[in-house]
């Protein structure tokens, strides 16, 4: 009885006649392109100490390819956000998928600063900035009511790939060497971005989403001000959590004597608590709302961040890894939530891209910042007391903006659904 009920769901159709695994396909790709983006836009980080060794670059320097790969998206889902929402995602998602395995072969063959930072641009613009709000629109689109739930199984891969491409990669440096590692993962994503694209679907047809778009203006922030609001917080989330980010390995291996391999597991099992965390948050959301389960995320990350620099055994910072990862993953979740509550359906991908532009340059002022901060003090304290810094002035915007929301209607309110 069970197994035959089970059936029957899994072989069921919605509204158009799309079955549930069609529906579950478009989710498991989606996430797997949240993973792999996410771990390819970290993972030049894992070589700031070889590389630096090897060209005599420092880590402001090096920390910097992370601040343009942030850039880049920015601009990235500014630009692919709006044609989201017009045209075909099969179209951004091959070129997304392109643009993931090029700047790999380019780092893995540059020798000057530049090529570094280019490639590093690259991805970020034309690669996962051009395959996030692909993703985002796409998966939000088949599960209308366990929205949260969704969006938290598919940012969860973002935490999973962030945690296991350094990981791997940290292991692979020592075998096969850090140029030869990037030429293995680009083949591997060759592989895996190819899935993505034969995966993932919006619900609707290019044709049916031009013409829900007719009649209903171009996206813009005078007319929805509390998305405007929204990215300012994500603004300064983004800020205080790109300095643990990109710094948090380098941190761990400067304070423990566990070896090069614990900075990579520490950022390892914040990702895995992250991908759990993302889940939750996104069932959170679903109960309680987006914006105060967006703040509790906030308000957990904000006091890892200032809590790190008093750590210094291995334990305890493996244990608050782990605290950090379920927290700051829940901000993600969260904040796609809280635009998808704000912007209609046939608005989201110019919103999205909007809030993740603001959202991506904090990231790379956060990350930048981590590094001249070590190079001028010496420390990594000052670069997460600066970090947990953004994040009190984050929990200030929020609470602005549940004053803002208090009395008013959300236009389109999709939290506390149930079935």
């Amino acid at each position: 009885m069970t197994i035959n009920s089970s059936f029957i769901h899994f072989a069921s159709t919605d509204a158009q006649g799309h079955p549930m695994w069609r529906r579950l396909l478009v989710i498991a790709g989606a996430t797997l392109g949240m993973a792999t983006g996410f771990g390819s836009l970290i993972l030049p980080s894992m070589i700031i100490v070889p590389v630096g060794l090897e060209f005599g670059w420092s880590k402001s320097e090096l920390s910097f390819c992370y601040t343009l790969a942030a850039f880049g998206m920015a601009l990235g889902g500014l630009f692919w956000g709006r044609l989201a929402d017009r045209i075909d995602i099969r179209y951004l998602l091959w070129t997304g998928a392109t643009f993931m395995v090029v700047p790999m072969i380019v780092m893995a063959r540059s020798n000057a600063l530049w090529q570094f930072y280019t490639a590093n641009a690259l991805l970020g613009f034309a690669g996962f900035g051009c395959l996030y709000p692909a993703l985002v629109s796409a998966a939000g689109d088949w599960f209308e009511n366990r929205r949260g739930l969704v969006m938290g199984i598919v940012t969860a891969g973002g935490a999973v790939g962030q945690g296991l491409m350094p990981f791997f990669a940290d292991r692979l440096f020592d075998v096969l060497g850090w140029r030869n590692t990037f030429d293995v993962f680009a083949a591997a994503l060759l592989l895996i971005q190819y899935l993505v694209a034969v995966t993932v679907r919006r619900r609707l047809t290019a044709s049916a989403v031009a013409l829900s778009s007719k009649g209903v203006r171009r996206f813009s922030v005078f007319s929805a001000p509390r998305v405007a609001v929204l990215a300012i917080a994500a603004f300064l989330c983004c800020a205080c959590m790109g300095v643990p980010l990109v710094h948090l390995a380098g941190y761990v291996n400067a304070v423990c004597s566990g070896g090069s391999g614990l900075g990579a597991t520490s950022l390892l099992v914040a990702m895995t608590f992250g991908a759990v965390g993302r889940i939750c948050f996104g069932l959170l959301a679903d109960r309680l709302g987006a914006l105060p389960s967006y703040a509790c995320a906030s308000f957990l990350q904000s006091v890892c961040v200032l809590a790190f620099p008093a750590l210094q055994s291995e334990a305890s910072i493996l244990v608050l890894s782990a605290v950090f990862g379920f927290g700051f993953a829940g901000n993600m979740t969260c904040l796609i939530l809280c635009v998808r509550s704000e912007a209609p359906a046939a608005q989201f991908g110019g919103a999205i891209g909007l809030v993740m532009f603001v959202a991506w340059l904090g990231m790379g002022v956060g990350g930048y910042v981590g590094g001249a901060l070590y190079d001028l003090m010496g420390s990594f304290g000052p670069s997460f007391q600066v970090a947990a810094a953004f994040g009190l002035l984050n929990l200030l915007v929020l609470a602005g903006l549940h004053v803002m929301r208090s009395g008013s209607v959300t236009p389109v309110e999709t939290m506390g659904s149930r079935a």
